[in-house]
């Protein structure tokens, strides 16, 4: 006998307004959508009984023509199939009346005739579904709560009631969890703790919130899948959502099933010291990106180049930079390469240097003392660079400038001596 059979996705967050290239931008937005095609047709294949989404469906209260339509189109399909779709609003998806999602009416289709087996909670109040499926027979029970506004502040997940029934229970709510390692990089909605989730009865809780796919409580059935396409840079690696048969009575075990169509890379390379040419990086590079799977996947790969280099003034200028991303987005077939500045440094004797009986190695002992003298270094700062914050901040920032100026010095100084 099977179990309960369902995809547990989370923070599509369809029509997020990207940065960067334009190009990009336009890519980015089609395949939030794509990937939740993806998804809609891989719980088809695989005849799931449900898809569970996490909250924010949305990311801005004001969706395209085009992007409703999408959604309506995938909540036909899962429909058709049989399939329930089940989500909770999130802090970008509030359920209040007065925000988007009350208008967006997944339920209905265009007639206005009710999905029954389309749900969304959108009250702080935990709520049972029975999941059934396709012969009509219940298959588990869903209990979730979403947020009826942006920056709700109460703890939900404290409020899910332990429910008596033979069937699979799952928690399917957008939270918090303040005990996961990434929780800082998100706000602090819904917060919750672990001990909200060690209550006997649940076979798996289903996440969102939190962009980084993990187990959020350790030992207990307890995850994010991370969201569904990943959006900038900081939200590396392949993105999807998270299979999961659920038991009663029993911790489920969820597997990654990739869904997104680009996938954000972060590469660090730091021995190029032997690379004497543009040419000769390139290639090196060419086999940093390809190592990634650019020929099967749509990557986005920002390099960073550190380390001692003879081509440390080429790779400063931003014109040059730009010319090598070009010939490897054409050699690799990548969506966008970025090159960034991770440290690139001349090879040069700096210990040397700064023992010389000259002009630089004096100044570059003036900026050794000022980074440890507050006194000094607000003396040798201009009068009238950051006078609109306080003394605090103002330190800050001049400490963080100075960090950068013996490089740049030294830079600048071999750079006159050699003309």
């Amino acid at each position: 006998m099977t179990g309960f059979r369902f995809l547990h996705l989370a923070d599509l967050h369809l029509e997020t307004s990207f940065g960067g290239r334009a190009a990009t931008r336009e890519r980015l937005r089609r395949a939030a959508l794509e990937a939740f095609e993806n998804a809609v047709s891989y719980a088809i294949e695989h005849q799931l009984h449900a898809i569970l989404a996490a909250g924010d469906l949305y990311d801005d209260p004001v969706l395209s023509l085009p992007t409703e339509l999408a959604i309506q189109r995938q909540m036909q399909r899962l429909d058709k199939a049989g399939i329930w779709f089940l989500a909770v609003c999130g802090n970008h998806d509030p359920g209040g009346r007065q925000y988007r999602s009350i208008q967006l009416s997944l339920e209905t289709d265009s007639a206005g005739a009710r999905r029954e087996r389309v749900h969304v909670f959108r009250d702080r109040d935990p709520q049972p579904v029975t999941v059934t499926d396709s012969a009509g027979q219940p298959v588990g029970v869903v209990i979730g709560a979403g947020h009826p506004s942006d920056a709700e502040s109460e703890n939900l997940a404290a409020n899910f009631p332990a429910l008596a029934t033979k069937l699979p229970l799952v928690g399917l709510l957008h939270t918090h969890v303040e005990s996961t390692p990434t929780a800082g990089q998100h706000d602090r909605y819904a917060p919750s703790g672990q001990r909200d989730f060690e209550r006997a009865g649940y076979s798996y809780w289903a996440l969102g919130h939190i962009h980084t796919r993990q187990c959020a409580v350790q030992g207990q059935p307890v995850h994010y899948p991370g969201n569904l396409q990943g959006r900038n840079p900081r939200e590396t690696g392949p993105k999807g959502g998270l299979v999961v048969e659920a038991r009663a009575g029993v911790a489920a075990e969820p597997e990654f099933v990739c869904f997104a169509p680009v996938r954000w890379e972060h590469v660090r390379v730091d021995r190029i010291a032997d690379r004497e040419s543009v040419r000769a990086l390139v290639a090196q590079l060419t086999e940093e990106v390809a190592a990634l799977g650019a020929h099967t996947d749509e990557l986005i790969v920002r390099i960073e180049l550190a380390g001692e280099t003879v081509l440390a003034p080429t790779l400063r200028r931003r014109e040059e930079r730009e010319a090598i991303e070009a010939e490897l987005q054409a050699t690799t077939g990548a969506l966008e390469i970025q090159l960034l500045d991770g440290g690139i440094v001349r090879p040069i004797d700096r210990r040397a240097l700064r023992e010389s009986p000259t002009a630089i190695a004096q100044a570059l002992e003036l900026i050794a003392r000022a980074a440890e003298d507050d006194a000094l270094l607000t003396e040798l700062a201009p009068d009238r660079l950051a006078t609109d914050v306080d003394a605090g901040e103002r330190t800050a920032y001049l400490r963080a400038l100075l960090a950068e100026l013996p490089e740049e010095l030294i830079e600048r100084s071999i750079a006159e001596g050699e003309a």
